[in-house]
């Protein structure tokens, strides 16, 4: 084995020494060059075989294997953007501001018209809604009949605890005329209330008067039942002693029994004043609990209607003060949808909008969802204003700010993410001029999503390939 490999080497060594002694003089060997008038000489065959190839194709066969190597080499390193595609349009950064009436109105008066700057809080239109006028004022009736009912069982509560008439204090936004008439109101209550308790007063009285009447009977019958009964203890004892007849002791017996008879009578009829003195005064009382009571419970129900009046004048405050259509933020006027005094709008109908003054655009574009997959917040996009070809004025670069995480239907395109992309610069220079772009232009955005090599395009189809054929469906 080792003579072999020895053999083998040797072997080797010869061919490569031979290889480069004729290497050394490979020169030599060619045929040495002829010049144009010895081949003018020469046969033909030979005059062919002798002359010089032409360096053309050599150096075109050179020039293609560069080119080819160079573009391998361009292919395997060089790379290409990865873009998604969206349409869109330009927008404010504050948003385009719409006014809409809340209700069906008429047009009251018009002050501003297309073009027109506006400052934040100026008013632009007028509307006329009768019902909201009337809803206003109905309220404001209700919380001011509520507030005076308030009022008044309250000056009631107080009369009641002073003793005084009651008297209602003036109240910002209700009339003079309102509470006179509100404070007579409750000197009626007050009087029919002062009229009840004083006859239950003049009824405790007379049963007082009553009561004392039947204790004065009640102390002279008693006296007088001592007496009557002496006497017939006197007239027994004489009876007795055969010194009266019978029948005069039963005078005397029979006087005892009626005085005795008419003391019980005259103590009931006292138990039965005491009762009801005791009953007229709880009657009293119970007079001034429920007028307590009563006006309490009203006092408490006017405060709740106050309340409840109070949430109805702030609903239909503003709705009065929506039919005043202001300017929400500085701006310009444009799309006027309306130019006639006495027309009539429609409830949510778009009246106007407002751009917002010296606010950036922005970019609000629609991306498919076959692309949604790839587009991050932060990506660099190429904005390509259609009313100025990009290919003459150039194009615009921005950022993506955000990537709504929900879909909304488009009628063309189907389901479609919507994205707000970020200008560098909001102007163009159009033939030397500085033109700024206004909301509502249609765009078309490039979101720069990645970076591929060049042979990727063609190594991924083969690779497709290979991967389905070598699997069995």
């Amino acid at each position: 084995m080792k003579h072999q490999l020895h053999a083998l080497r040797d072997f080797a060594r010869r061919y490569r020494q031979a290889f480069a002694a004729h290497w050394a003089i490979r020169h030599q060997l060619d045929p040495q060059p002829r010049r144009e008038d010895e081949l003018a000489f020469l046969p033909a065959h030979l005059e062919l075989t002798d002359s010089p190839l032409s360096p053309l194709p050599l150096w075109s066969l050179r020039l293609i294997a560069a080119l080819f190597i160079i573009a391998l080499l361009w292919s395997a390193l060089g790379q290409l953007d990865i873009v998604a595609v969206a349409g869109g349009k330009t927008v404010s950064g504050g948003r385009t501001k719409i006014l809409q009436p809340l209700e069906p109105s008429v047009v009251k008066a018009i002050h501003v018209r297309d073009g027109q700057q506006v400052q934040a809080g100026q008013v632009l239109i007028e509307l006329d809604a009768t019902g909201a006028s009337a809803d206003k004022q109905k309220a404001d009736d209700a919380h001011a009949a509520a507030a005076l009912a308030a009022a008044r069982y309250q000056a009631l509560l107080a009369a009641l605890d002073s003793g005084r008439l009651p008297q209602l204090p003036a109240t910002p936004g209700i009339a003079d005329s309102q509470r006179l008439a509100e404070e007579s109101l409750a000197l009626g209550q007050w009087r029919g209330y002062q009229a009840k308790l004083e006859a239950l007063n003049a009824t405790l009285r007379q049963r007082q008067a009553e009561h004392a009447t039947t204790r004065q009977q009640v102390s002279k019958l008693q006296a007088t039942a001592r007496i009557a009964e002496a006497r017939e203890h006197d007239y027994q004892d004489l009876l007795a002693k055969n010194f009266i007849s019978k029948h005069a002791y039963l005078d005397k017996q029979q006087a005892r029994i009626e005085q005795t008879g008419d003391l019980a009578s005259q103590q009931s009829r006292l138990q039965e004043l005491d009762a009801a003195i005791a009953g007229q005064a709880q009657e009293r009382q119970a007079l001034q609990a429920n007028f307590r009571s009563d006006a309490l419970d009203k006092l408490r129900e006017a405060r709740e209607q106050m309340r409840q009046y109070g949430e109805d004048q702030k609903k239909t405050g503003q709705r009065q003060a929506l039919t005043r259509l202001t300017a929400p933020v500085a701006g310009s006027v444009q799309q006027l949808a309306i130019h006639t005094v006495g027309g009539v709008v429609t409830e949510a109908q778009p009246l106007l909008a407002v751009v917002p003054r010296d606010e950036t655009l922005e970019i609000e574009a629609q991306i498919e969802n076959k692309d949604i997959g790839f587009v991050r917040p932060g990506q660099a996009a190429t904005v390509k204003v259609e009313s100025f070809p990009y290919t003459r004025y150039g194009y615009l670069d921005g950022v993506v700010d955000s990537v709504s995480h929900d879909a909304m239907q488009d009628e063309k395109k189907g389901l479609v993410f919507l994205a707000r992309i970020r200008l560098k610069q909001d102007h163009l220079s159009i033939d030397g001029a500085r033109v700024r772009l206004s909301a509502g232009m249609t765009v078309s955005a490039e979101i720069k999503t990645g970076r591929r090599r060049v042979i990727d395009y063609f190594l991924s189809p083969l690779q497709q390939h290979v991967g389905e054929g070598l699997r069995e469906r």
